[in-house]
Parts: structure tokens; sequence; C-alpha cells
């Protein structure tokens, strides 16, 4: 038997997902923004290298290896799933800089959207019970 506590569920995750509307709307919401999240690392990556092929292999390369690191680390599934604590730090990190690098490479309304939406799902996942009742 491993020594290891087992991890407690996000909220809104499993099949505590459909117990309120609030919950389904704040993963509906975390969805979208992960896919926003995902699409402008990779619109950061073709800008940065001034789009062409070479933009577009850039653009992939870059998403593939966000969906890489978010599959092992963050995601609800995840097997190596970090703790709450370091995973919301990164989650938001990875928010806010995809959002800086959106707005500096001209997409302001999908920077601002994935930095706001971003942070808020965030802080709602901090705010919001787990479902063993504690704090996430």
């Amino acid at each position: 038997m491993s020594d290891e506590a087992p991890q407690r569920p996000t909220p809104g995750h499993g099949p505590a997902l459909m117990s309120t509307p609030g919950l389904l709307v704040l993963a509906v919401v975390a969805f979208v923004v992960e896919l926003a999240l995902f699409g402008g690392v990779g619109a950061i990556a073709h800008e940065l290298v001034d789009g062409g092929l070479r933009g577009w292999v850039a653009g992939l390369a870059a998403t593939g290896g966000v969906i890489v690191l978010w599959g092992l680390l963050l995601a609800p599934r995840a097997k190596r799933r970090l703790d709450t604590g370091p995973r919301l730090l990164v989650s938001a990190a990875l928010c806010l800089g995809t959002a800086y690098g959106l707005v500096t490479t001209g997409h302001p309304w999908w920077g601002g959207f994935v930095g706001i939406a971003g942070v808020a799902v965030v802080v709602a996942q901090v705010a919001l019970p787990a479902a063993d009742g504690e704090r996430a």
C-alpha cells in the first residue's frame, strides 16, 4: 500500500460536475479557456517566427508542447498531477503569460479573454469547496 495520501478531486470534476449549475458553468468556461490557451500559445509562436511554413511548424510544436505539459501535470486525470497549490500557480502563470504574449503580438481580445477568464477559473477553484467539503 502506498504512503501517498489520495488526491482530492478538483471541484467540478467527475460525478460532482453536474451537482450544481455553477460547477457545470465553471467546467465549461475552464474547458474553453484551455482551448484558447492552447491555440494562443500556437499563435504566439507563429507570430514570433514571422509566419509562413516556419510559423506553422513553430505554432504546432508550441501547442503540442503545452498540451503535453497540461496532460502530464495539470489535467484532472493526469497520473502525475501537481498538488492543488502548485497546479493553480502553474495554471495562472500559463494563462497570464499567454495573455501577455497574445496582447503583444496583436491579439488583445484573445489575450484579454485568456488572462481574465483563466485567472477567474483559478480563483473559483480556490474558493469552491472540493468534493469532500474542504477547500481545493
